[in-house]
């Protein structure tokens, strides 16, 4: 209510209530308390960008859009400026990089379903620690069982959703937001046990939250050791919920394009010992995916994959046996410099290009995202340099648009507009407009 005082004084009325009705307002009223502070908000920056913008005003407008933590602010704070072509105009470049990852983190907050959810169950769920995907579906089962089969209707509903937003946030390596889709093995059991409404997709969906980010968060790192140890999961006797099972054949299959990207980064710039590396893992993937087994003992299914590592196994012994002893050269995760060596601007954007045209740029980890821009930030940069970027920020805003803006403050505004001229600088402008 701090800035919001000075408004009910100017609009002619003596209470908050009347404030709130006026239509003087050069924005819409609404009776939400937290709307019409963002429109007070909203007000102060355009007041503070009008006319000539000194040290204070570009301060203050920079810190308005940092500090805060509502998506409706902000958003009201765009169209008050006018965009991002306005923060431009009225702010040093060096402010706009944290009104980037304040926007990158308040689309965030709004959009993750999982945050969604946790939202959904604030009044049950216990804010002394950090809530969590399992601290939900632990809710739910206390729920009147009355009421649960319509709610586990509208949960299984967005699963879709869910699970592409836990895969972007992996991806991204957005570390809190991986943590808050944590689902213990003692919630499965608890499900298991209960057996409510819909309990097999129940079931599934818990275990394909947790493979989802368990092979994300390698794969975005391009670490392929830690997936092996899951793709045997599909032929394990010892998991004997065939529930688990298919959820992870599952989500293998559903993160076809993700691995797709990953392999074709290291196709176009990675080294012989890189390319070796992914090459024996899809191939053991795809072994494990084509002959998934309805029963176990799975012996053929194991000598499959066995044979795609280049090695003799008929039980899950020797299958994890081969996998301890694998040859790769690399060992651990295939590190950014190796993977795109000097730098070359031919490469990063062949690569984009590349990637482009198998509908995977936007697919790709944020950090190769990141590499990739700025590799092609370094030195001149020249028209072609500018449409890969803008192929790259493009993507991100179709797929997940607050990746675009981590992209952007990861860039840096600095290195952007200096970088960008003529039509490309107002493509540019545009793709960063405002979040909607």
């Amino acid at each position: 209510m701090e800035y919001t005082r000075p408004y009910v004084k100017a609009s002619g009325h003596s209470t908050v209530r009347k404030f709130f009705a006026t239509n003087g307002m050069i924005f819409l009223t609404n009776p939400s308390l937290r709307f019409n502070i963002a429109k007070s908000k909203a007000l102060r920056v355009s007041k503070l960008a009008a006319g000539a913008t000194g040290d204070v005003q570009e301060d203050t407008i920079r810190d308005l859009f940092w500090q805060s933590e509502n998506s409706y602010e902000v958003i009201q704070m765009y169209g008050a400026i006018g965009d991002w072509s306005g923060l431009d105009d009225e702010l040093p470049e060096g402010h706009l990089d944290p009104v980037a990852s304040t926007t990158a983190q308040i689309l965030d907050q709004r959009d993750y379903t999982v945050y969604k959810l946790v939202r959904r169950y604030l009044p049950l769920l216990n804010y002394n620690g950090s809530p969590t995907m399992g601290d939900c579906f632990t809710q739910l089962l206390q729920w009147p069982t009355v009421f649960q089969p319509a709610e586990i209707d509208l949960l299984l509903s967005q699963k879709a959703e869910l699970l592409k937003r836990i895969t972007s946030a992996a991806m991204r390596e957005r570390a809190n937001m991986v943590s808050a889709a944590l689902i213990p093995p003692g919630v499965i059991n608890t499900y298991v046990a209960a057996t409510p409404h819909r309990v097999d997709e129940l079931v599934r969906l818990i275990h394909e939250v947790r493979y989802t980010t368990r092979i994300c968060s390698a794969l975005a790192q391009l670490d392929y050791q830690p997936l092996y140890p899951v793709i045997t999961d599909t032929v394990d006797p010892a998991i004997t919920d065939p529930r688990q099972r298919t959820a992870c054949r599952d989500t293998w299959v559903r993160l076809e394009l993700e691995f797709a990207a990953a392999r074709r980064c290291v196709d176009v710039v990675g080294s012989n010992a890189a390319k070796s590396t992914v090459n024996r893992f899809m191939a053991v993937r795809k072994a494990a995916i084509d002959n998934f087994p309805a029963t176990l003992p799975a012996p053929t299914a194991i000598a499959a994959i066995g044979a795609a590592l280049g090695a003799v196994a008929t039980n899950i012994l020797q299958l994890q046996t081969a996998i301890v002893n694998l040859p790769d050269a690399l060992a651990g995760a295939i590190t950014l410099p190796g993977l795109l060596g000097t730098g070359d601007d031919d490469r990063a954007r062949f690569l984009i290009s590349e990637l482009a045209a198998q509908n995977t740029l936007e697919r790709t980890a944020s950090h190769i995202k990141t590499a990739l821009v700025n590799s092609l930030l370094s030195g001149s940069t020249d028209d072609d340099d500018e449409d890969a970027i803008l192929k790259v920020f493009h993507a991100a805003r179709k797929y997940d648009q607050a990746e675009l803006y981590q992209l952007a403050a990861a860039a840096t505004w600095e290195s952007l507009y200096t970088s960008f001229n003529g039509d490309q600088y107002d493509e540019l402008e545009t793709v960063l407009a405002a979040p909607v």
